[in-house]
């Protein structure tokens, strides 16, 4: 599992980061499961919120609000996200792996926000820990020791496994037909498995990984060239290439790539 967590590191509309956010890295224990813990203090101004390929669990904490949370799956199109004038913390799961730590399957819950307690045993506990604790390392190193506790209880499935790396490796390229030869599992399995787990088909996971790692190449590679990323990510000429990245990101490239160094 580390080595997908190695392959694959989805960014977020600001790459180059932006005001009041922070990020910390988990620790060896969890860098299979956890992208990150990440804190953000909002403001007048709505941030982009883009498809990373990611799972969160959101705490608003601080000041005189009220806290509350909710368990977010996985987005499939970008949107803003609306101000709460509060500070966040967050913990941020890979696609593959939210699933692991929750009590129930994400069949046809993709692209959407619940309360923490529908998906997590012990979320009471988790919400007191992160409420009680003074500062951004404190919540980040109480989430640390809740998920560690957890990990003997998970239980991984090699099928998503395989068919996840194999995505990755072909860049979202992955037909059903490739993914089932590579698992050796059926379509209806492999469509169920996926569902369960994510909550979307392995089609639009394979979509996503798509869309992330062109996103990733237009942000942080300079010598960026569509006519190039149509051919290595499988698109049919360069108006699909624009399309699909507009359909997902609300802006074209050069729009966002100017959205994210505005805020960098």
């Amino acid at each position: 599992m580390l080595s997908l967590a190695q392959k694959y590191s989805p960014v977020l509309s600001t790459p180059f980061g932006r005001a009041g956010y922070r990020e910390i890295a988990p620790c060896d224990a969890l860098k299979p499961y956890i992208r990150c813990f990440w804190t953000e203090k909002q403001t007048a101004q709505n941030i982009l919120v883009i498809p990373d390929t990611c799972m969160d669990i959101v705490f608003r904490v601080g000041g005189n609000i009220e806290a509350s949370d909710f368990f977010c799956t996985l987005d499939e199109c970008s949107f803003y996200s609306a101000n709460g004038g509060s500070e966040l913390f967050g913990v941020r799961f890979y696609a593959w792996t939210a699933q692991l730590f929750s009590r129930r399957d994400f069949t046809e819950n993709g692209g959407r926000a619940f309360c923490v307690e529908d998906f997590f045993d012990g979320a009471i506990e988790l919400r007191s820990l992160i409420s009680s604790a003074k500062n951004f390392e404190e919540r980040a190193a109480s989430a640390e020791r809740w998920l560690i506790a957890r990990l003997e209880n998970i239980r991984v499935s090699n099928d998503l496994l395989n068919a996840v790396d194999l995505i990755i490796e072909s860049s979202g390229r992955a037909k059903i037909a490739d993914i089932c030869s590579h698992t050796a599992v059926s379509a209806r399995q492999i469509e169920r498995i996926f569902n369960q787990n994510m909550g979307v088909s392995p089609k639009c996971f394979s979509g996503l990984v798509r869309y992330q790692l062109l996103w990733r190449e237009i942000a942080l590679h300079g010598d960026f060239n569509v006519l190039d990323a149509v051919e290595k990510y499988g698109y049919s000429d360069q108006s699909h290439l624009l399309n699909d990245f507009r359909r997902r990101h609300l802006m074209t490239p050069k729009q966002a790539l100017e959205y994210a160094k505005k805020r960098g």
